[in-house]
């Protein structure tokens, strides 16, 4: 367990430095304030009172959520405010959307070299065989891969999604306070 918290505790402290620094961007708080939170439950609470086995969509809904969390973090890094409304909107949601799919298989990337060098079973290939609709699977590591990428998928969908609308709505805000003749 002192590995994930040496991890969540890197993370918070390391996080919006680094955006800033790297990438000369200041993201949100909110948004700073939900990935943070997000690395904290997703490695820590969740390794050390095991909710990975104690409740069963806790893989499911991270996956979701850091599909989104991706998408709506690297939106802003990518396309700061000052320069939006060069590049099309419809562009910059799609960008997004496939930020948070190479996210999601960065992700899997990354729990399979944790496997490899840590000993850990993050991808649950020591699960022998068990029984999913009907059908017995002997690899569950590669159900498991390919369910995690699903999920950050439609997590990131849904990121594109409320980012659409949320652009969209302040391009109309922006709209109606032009003067008339505009």
């Amino acid at each position: 367990m002192a590995f994930y918290a040496v991890v969540s505790i890197l993370i918070v402290n390391i996080f919006h430095p680094f955006f800033r620094k790297i990438f000369k961007t200041d993201l949100p708080f909110s948004i700073t304030l939900a990935d943070i939170t997000f690395a904290v439950f997703g490695t820590y609470v969740g390794n050390r009172f095991d909710l990975y086995h104690t409740f069963f969509a806790y893989d499911i809904m991270l996956h979701f959520i850091s599909g989104i969390l991706i998408s709506l973090t690297l939106y802003e890094v990518f396309f700061p405010s000052s320069y939006r409304n060069s590049i099309p909107l419809v562009a910059r949601v799609s960008l997004s959307m496939i930020i948070g799919l190479a996210g999601a298989g960065f992700w899997e990337l990354c729990e399979y070299f944790l496997d490899i060098f840590t000993g850990l079973d993050v991808q649950r290939n020591l699960v022998e065989d068990f029984e999913l609709i009907g059908r017995h699977w002997q690899n569950s590591g590669v159900k498991d891969s390919m369910n995690d990428m699903f999920n950050g998928t439609l997590g990131s969908i849904m990121a594109g999604v409320v980012i659409f609308f949320r652009e969209r709505r302040k391009m109309k805000m922006s709209e109606d306070h032009l003067p008339a003749g505009k």
